[in-house]
């Protein structure tokens, strides 16, 4: 019925315009989670690993009256005095940025021609969507409805919970294409004897198998 899914990640966020199920526009913008990790080293004078820490644990996209008086102590570098970081400042940072990102999406939206045809609005999905109250800025910005995308309905119940995620959505989207495309053309997956074609044999092979099954591997996901 017409969706903009915002996929958020470390380097771009990229748009897809859907309406009955074709797309019907894309754009790519250069900016993402990783460009708000440089903001907060820069504006805040720390390293970048710390700007990164203090983004997921304690960053939000919109100040709230409860960040008030928070205080995040950073360790100070070789022997010198931890650093206090106000959470207020913080999400300042953050939320510039963010604001950036959702306006460049909403002029992509408008740009499109269907922006009055989204009718389930905004779905925010990748791992930059998991920044705090972002959703309510993206409703704020666009004026429409706007939910997270987790790809937990298309994962088994024995599925580990970290892949419950909208970091992972590309993954398994890509991983579930896969399937669909094996599925359509199983002939490029069958196995011929060279000396007679007629004998085929496993229609996948079982390294295959072995591969995607581990794609999800604690191994792997750290």
């Amino acid at each position: 019925e017409g969706v903009a899914l915002v996929d958020i990640g470390g380097g771009t966020t990229d748009v897809a315009i859907f309406l009955g199920n074709i797309i019907r526009h894309t754009a790519v913008i250069p900016f993402g989670g990783n460009i708000i990790t440089k903001d907060i080293k820069s504006g805040l004078e720390i390293l970048e690993n710390q700007a990164e820490l203090l983004k997921v644990k304690f960053g939000s996209a919109m100040y709230t009256q409860e960040q008030e008086n928070v205080m995040v102590s950073i360790p100070g570098l070789r022997g010198r005095p931890s650093k206090e970081i106000a959470v207020r400042n913080l999400s300042e940072i953050i939320g510039a940025r963010y604001k950036e990102i959702i306006d460049l999406v909403y002029h992509e939206i408008k740009a499109s021609g269907y922006e009055n045809k989204l009718m389930t609005g905004v779905v925010l999905t990748g791992g930059g969507s998991l920044i705090r109250n972002l959703k309510q800025l993206v409703a704020y910005v666009t004026g429409k409805e706007t939910r997270i995308g987790y790809p937990n309905e298309h994962l088994g119940a024995a599925s580990k919970d970290v892949i419950v995620s909208p970091m992972y959505s590309t993954g398994v989207g890509l991983a579930l294409k896969g399937f669909e495309y094996m599925d359509q053309n199983p002939e490029q997956f069958l196995d011929f004897d060279c000396k007679d074609n007629s004998n085929k044999k496993s229609v996948i092979e079982p390294s295959l198998m072995d591969r995607i099954s581990g794609w999800f591997t604690e191994e792997n996901i750290d």
